[in-house]
C-alpha cells in the first residue's frame, strides 16, 4: 500500500503555505475561494490567491457588457508589469491588492485580496511557457510555498482532441497553466470546480475523459461546498459577474437541472447543474496531461505565446487569442 498517492487533504495537513492559481483567467480565482477557506481550517497558515493576466476585455473598454448584442470572443493578455502598485516577485509574477490597477480597471484578483483581506497575485502567461515554469517554481521557493493547487471550472481542460462532440471556447491559457504544473517542484494539485458548467465539453465527453483520469491513479479526494463558500461565490460575483463562475454556488443552493447561460452566443448555451456541480474533484495533473490533455506536452515547451497558439492551431483547435475581439449581433 506504500505506493498510494496522499490525497490533497492529506498533503495539506503537512503544509503551511499554500499557492492557489485560477488557472483559465478571467474570473477562475473564484474557485480559489471555497479551496482557500477549506485549507485555512486544516491548519494552513498562509495562502496566496491568483489568477493568470487574461482578462476578457474589448479594445473599446467595459462599454460591451452594456450591449446585450454582444460579447467578447479574444481576451486580453498583458504584462503583470503594467499593474500599478503591484510587487514583482520575478518578471512574470507580481503580488497585488485591493489598491491596484491594470489599464484603468481592477482584475477580480485585485478584488478577491481586497474583499477577503489575502493576498493576491497574478501570473503573467503573455510570455514563453517554458521559461515560466522555472521561474514560477524559483519564485514559490522564495516565498516558502510548499503545496499548489490550480483550480478550474467547468470541463475545457478535459479536451483530449481525439474525439469530443464539441471543441472547447478557451483551451489555450487552461493549457499553459496545467503545463506549468507538471514542472513544479513541490506537491501540486489540479482541482476541477462546478462540474461540466461551462458548457465547453459534452458530459458524455467530460466523464469518460475523467474516467481515463480515475483509471491511472490520477484521482486525488474532493471538497464538497459550505453554505459559506456558496456565499462567498455569491459575494464576489457581486461585484465581478461571471457568466460561469457563479455555477458551484447555484448549484450549492439546490437550483439544479437546466440552466440559460449567456457566453458567446446570442441565444445563450444550455448548461446541466447536479450536486456535482457544486464539488470540486482534484486529480493529479501530471496523469491529467499524459490521459487526456496531451497538448500540454507540446506547449509546455513552447517558447512564445505565438508558438503555443500555433501548436493548438496545427490540432485544428482555436486558441482564444487568436479569435475576432468583439461580436455584435446586430448591425
Amino acid at each position: 500500500m506504500s505506493n498510494l498517492k496522499p490525497s490533497l487533504h492529506e498533503v495539506a495537513l503537512k503544509s503551511k503555505t499554500a499557492f492557489l492559481l485560477g488557472i483559465g483567467g478571467g474570473g477562475d480565482i473564484i474557485q480559489t475561494i471555497p479551496i482557500y477557506n477549506y485549507l485555512t481550517s486544516l491548519g494552513v497558515e498562509k495562502v496566496y490567491l491568483a489568477g493568470v493576466s487574461c482578462e476578457w476585455w474589448s479594445d473599446e473598454g467595459t462599454a460591451v457588457s452594456d450591449k446585450p448584442f454582444a460579447c467578447i470572443l479574444k481576451p486580453t493578455v498583458y504584462d503583470v508589469k503594467e499593474i500599478q502598485g503591484a510587487k514583482l516577485v520575478s518578471p512574470h509574477l507580481a503580488l497585488v491588492d485591493g489598491q491596484c490597477e491594470v489599464r484603468g480597471r481592477k482584475t477580480p484578483e485585485m478584488l478577491v485580496a481586497e474583499m477577503f483581506d489575502v493576498q493576491g497575485a497574478v501570473l503573467g502567461v503573455g510570455d514563453s511557457p517554458a521559461e515560466l515554469a522555472k521561474e514560477l517554481d524559483k519564485a514559490l521557493e522564495e516565498l516558502d510555498v510548499d503545496l499548489f493547487i490550480g483550480m478550474d471550472v467547468g470541463s475545457d481542460s478535459f479536451f483530449s482532441g481525439e474525439d469530443e462532440v464539441k471543441m472547447p471556447r478557451t483551451p489555450l491559457v487552461d493549457f499553459i497553466s496545467l503545463g506549468v504544473m507538471t514542472k513544479l517542484s513541490i506537491p501540486t494539485f489540479y482541482g476541477l470546480a462546478g462540474y461540466g458548467c461551462d458548457g465547453e465539453l459534452e458530459l458524455d465527453d467530460l466523464e469518460r475523459n475523467i474516467g481515463k483520469v480515475m483509471r491511472a491513479d490520477g484521482y486525488l479526494g474532493a471538497y464538497g461546498l459550505s453554505q459559506r463558500d456558496a456565499a462567498d461565490i455569491f459575494k464576489i460575483c457581486d461585484q465581478f459577474p461571471d457568466p460561469v463562475e457563479k455555477w458551484p454556488a447555484v448549484a450549492a443552493k439546490g437550483e439544479l437541472g437546466a440552466h440559460r447561460m449567456m457566453l458567446t452566443e446570442p441565444w445563450g448555451t444550455t448548461v446541466r447543474l447536479s450536486p456535482l456541480t457544486a464539488v470540486t474533484l482534484f486529480f493529479d495533473p501530471q496523469v491529467l496531461v499524459e490521459e487526456v490533455a496531451t497538448a500540454v506536452k507540446k506547449i509546455r515547451d513552447a517558447g512564445s505565446l505565438k508558438e503555443a497558439e500555433d501548436i493548438l492551431l496545427k490540432m485544428n483547435v482555436l486558441p482564444e487569442t487568436r479569435l475576432v475581439d468583439v461580436v455584435e449581433y446586430l448591425d
